[in-house]
């Protein structure tokens, strides 16, 4: 399965990098590897053999692993298609990663039109199609000069799955292509982004929905195939569900800044104290859970959570200073007063040791923090108001 948009779940995120195309990170996850395995399995253990019988053990299981590295160096193309017809219209590619239900291209910036979305989307399933001609074409050759049934096999398999991958792929559901393409189609009709990423998000549930009762009633028959189709659904809901948030998020707090919605003058403790002192007069007292800790000359040197306190163990919090476990300053996110909060959110979304924190500074000086709890009083006043959140800033 490919699928595209603007950011990654935690586990999605790659395990080994393999290189760059045309400037974006290419990877894959530890999860390729067990579904790899798996696949040559059934392939060395059930498929070829009886697809092309005759062969030893050792063979099957050889051409299996060819086929496997076949079907992942297509499921990458169908992702690169993606990517490059994105980059070509000006939209920034941060990374391609294969992972355990196929592979995911993670954009940074979205596209400005609904004909670009339609673009993109259209690329990936249009690649795997003609890979599926590609390795139709060789086994029809293979078998025409009398070639190994081995090889036919292998080739016919690549090229069945091919366009089993195009096909689901362009089913009318998001997180899939299917899903963008409805999402363009819909945007280009009604001219409002908001309600076509709804519209795809709730057929997106939908089809996850479909595939879980499939998944039951395939278990329910005896297949553990089921297990597969109800993995499957399950990840596509959660997709479904998380875009659709976004899209919520980005629409509430589209005319809000930083300064809207930070807590202002953030309680500083310094970074020279040991763990056992922050924790007696300042987690204790202050009933705060995050601290920016400042030097002797007052400038931020980290941040320090009380997930990170209860860490170090209680026989060595008197001789452990705060700024040895605290996240450091070039790790914490940061941004400016009038930084506009959608790409503040941004920016959370991708970085992993701030806590989920910003830090709000004018100039030099820390003026604010953003939790996500402010993020939430937000969402919630602006639930309240029933209209966009904050003043316009147009």
């Amino acid at each position: 399965m490919g699928t595209w948009g603007p950011g990654q779940t935690e586990s999605m995120h790659e395990s080994l990098r393999l290189g760059r195309v045309r400037g974006i990170d290419v990877g894959i996850n530890w999860s390729v590897l067990v579904i790899g395995w798996l696949l040559a399995w059934a392939l060395a253990d059930g498929e070829f053999p009886a697809l092309a019988p005759g062969y030893g053990d050792v063979t099957y299981w050889l051409v299996a692993v060819v086929a496997v590295v076949f079907f992942f160096g297509s499921l990458l193309a169908h992702e690169v298609a993606h990517s490059l017809v994105a980059q070509r219209a000006g939209v920034r590619v941060v990374r391609i990663t294969l992972w355990l239900f196929g592979g995911v291209s993670q954009f940074e910036t979205e596209a400005q039109t609904p004909e670009t979305e339609l673009r993109i989307a259209v690329a990936g399933p249009a690649t795997s199609l003609l890979a599926a001609l590609v390795f139709g074409l060789v086994a029809v050759g293979i078998d025409r000069v009398g070639g190994s049934a081995l090889g036919v096999a292998v080739a016919g398999w690549l090229s069945v799955v091919s366009v089993v991958l195009a096909v689901f792929n362009l089913a009318p559901a998001a997180p899939l292509d299917g899903g963008r393409v409805l999402h363009a189609l819909v945007w280009r009709s009604s001219g409002d982004t908001a309600h076509a990423t709804k519209v795809a998000t709730d057929w997106g549930r939908r089809f996850a929905y479909l595939l879980i009762a499939l998944g039951v009633l395939v278990l329910a028959a005896g297949y553990l195939d089921g297990l597969w189709f109800a993995f499957l659904g399950w990840f596509l809901l959660t997709a479904a569900r998380a875009e659709s948030t976004q899209a919520l998020l980005h629409g509430a707090l589209a005319h809000l800044a930083a300064r809207d919605v930070m807590t202002p003058n953030p309680i500083v403790a310094p970074d020279t104290a040991a763990v056992a002192t922050l924790i007696k007069d300042w987690f204790l007292v202050r009933h705060c859970s995050v601290f920016p800790l400042a030097d002797q000359s007052g400038t931020i040197s980290g941040l320090l959570s009380l997930r990170q306190v209860r860490r170090v163990p209680t026989h060595e919090r008197d001789h452990v200073l705060g700024r040895a476990v605290a996240v450091p300053r070039a790790q914490i996110v940061t941004a400016a007063p009038d930084d506009p909060l959608p790409s503040v959110l941004e920016h959370m979304g991708h970085a992993s040791g701030s806590e989920g924190r910003t830090l709000v500074f004018n100039g030099d000086q820390l003026v604010g923090i953003i939790s996500p709890s402010d993020i939430q009083r937000a969402l919630d006043l602006a639930a309240l108001r029933n209209l966009p959140a904050g003043p316009d800033r147009s």
